[in-house]
């Protein structure tokens, strides 16, 4: 284990917790027989005491979306851990799965009780087959021992589109419809609504429900001692790119910097050529050397302008073509695109079609200013983040690099059939690298 990981929600040896008694050997179970000695006002105090933020990207703090289902007077309150994990260059939630599926299960009951849901349910995806197999068994352990009711947690499969993990959309595709969001959140409109019944839900990411079991059972000043004042705890980063050592990696969250991630955690360049750009997914502005002095948590990334994300963190070398990678990142939300909102379908699509000209050497002198132009429009009355993501993140590789885009004017840029947008399938520990999937998001296959 490298000196900058600390692993709380990883095995110190990173060996998989094999059965529920190797669970509760290591402490399992304490933290929820622990919330569930307190009153559900006093679980939801000690969430807030503890500073826990979500670790779905946004970092919003979680005490605050549990309070405020807590007090809905709907009758009827339900539980959801978002566990798409559709985003480019994540891996974090199926790794830890992967290590130790009871964390999560055993999260999900303690805020199930803080808020008195009726129902718990886990959203994943049907193609994540090792993943679910380690979920569906543990949660047969968690009845089998009388952990829980059976039917009382229940594992949905929901489609392979990246929109399944916007929270809106998740809840339509757990009500039998397809990841098309909805206007509500949550917390006004949560699972199984109709005319005279909205059950609010509480969404949290299977990360974040992961750190409440050893918050209850350490208490919440011991979670305040690891990390930042402004983002308590560890958080888990997903590595891809060009580094010579990709991987996951746990570690106290604002207590490295983007360069030790980079250099000590990832070895530094792969090849000759040194780093360029690096993107905490799709969702953030892109992080240049400039910045790779920044602290890694969400109030210093987010001061900067740029984003910790899900800490998904794809790196690429000054071999790689800026134009055309935007062209890639604009290609994969606009084909993510629900096609709900016209600022989203229409100018996603815009600039996906601009950036292709200038690949293809068929760029008008004025075509960057209708891209930035664009982007403007991408930002308002829509049902979800996607078209702000576009906006933010197309906008943001053309200031920094806006020579290369005045090189692609009347001029082809040429097309990089190697660059890709890394979807990762898994992660093979003996060789250090991920595994993407059999059809990348690339030059070919968009």
């Amino acid at each position: 284990m490298h000196k900058l990981e600390k692993r709380i929600l990883l095995p110190q040896d990173l060996k998989p917790l094999n059965n529920i008694q190797e669970y509760k050997a290591q402490g399992g179970l304490k933290g929820l027989e622990k919330a569930r000695s307190m009153k559900p006002q006093d679980v939801i105090n000690e969430v807030k005491k503890s500073g826990l933020r979500g670790r779905g990207g946004a970092g919003f703090p979680t005490a605050i979306k549990w309070q405020t289902v807590a007090d809905d007077p709907a009758a009827k309150k339900f539980v959801v851990c978002n566990m798409a994990e559709g985003e480019p260059g994540t891996y974090k939630d199926r790794y830890l799965i992967s290590k130790n599926p009871y964390l999560v299960l055993e999260g999900m009951l303690i805020v199930a009780y803080a808020i008195d849901a009726q129902r718990a349910i886990l959203g994943t995806k049907s193609k994540f087959k090792k993943t679910v197999e380690r979920l569906q068994n543990a949660l047969k352990e968690f009845e089998d021992e009388g952990v829980i009711q059976p039917g009382y947690l229940e594992i949905v499969l929901g489609p392979d589109e990246y929109l399944l993990g916007e929270e809106k959309a998740l809840l339509e595709v757990i009500d039998g419809r397809p990841p098309m969001p909805r206007l509500f959140p949550p917390f006004m409109m949560g699972v199984g609504i109709g005319p005279t019944e909205r059950n609010p839900a509480v969404v949290n990411n299977a990360e974040s429900m992961s750190h409440l079991p050893n918050i209850f059972t350490k208490g919440a000043d011991w979670f305040r001692s690891l990390g930042s004042e402004d983002t308590p705890g560890t958080i888990m980063i997903s590595l891809s790119g060009d580094v010579k050592t990709p991987g996951m990696f746990e570690v106290e969250a604002g207590k490295i910097t983007v360069r030790q991630m980079l250099f000590d955690l990832g070895g530094g360049p792969r090849g000759k050529d040194a780093f360029k750009a690096v993107f905490s997914g799709v969702a953030n502005r892109v992080l240049t050397p400039d910045q790779f002095d920044l602290k890694m948590d969400f109030g210093t990334m987010r001061t900067a302008g740029v984003g910790v994300g899900s800490a998904g963190f794809m790196v690429y070398d000054e071999s790689r073509s800026m134009v055309n990678l935007a062209w890639l990142f604009s290609k994969f939300l606009a084909k993510s695109s629900c096609g709900q909102c016209v600022p989203c379908n229409s100018g996603t699509r815009n600039i996906t079609e601009i950036l292709e000209k200038m690949l293809n050497g068929e760029a008008r002198e004025d075509d960057i200013d209708e891209i930035m132009s664009i982007t403007g429009r991408c930002t308002s009355q829509t049902r979800c983040f996607l078209p702000q993501q576009e906006a933010n993140l197309i906008s943001s590789i053309i200031q920094k690099f806006p020579q290369e885009f005045k090189d692609c004017i009347k001029q082809s840029c040429g097309w990089a059939e190697d660059l890709i947008i890394p979807k990762l399938a898994d992660f093979d520990e003996t060789a250090r690298q991920f595994v993407y999937e059999t059809h990348p998001i690339e030059f070919a296959d968009v």
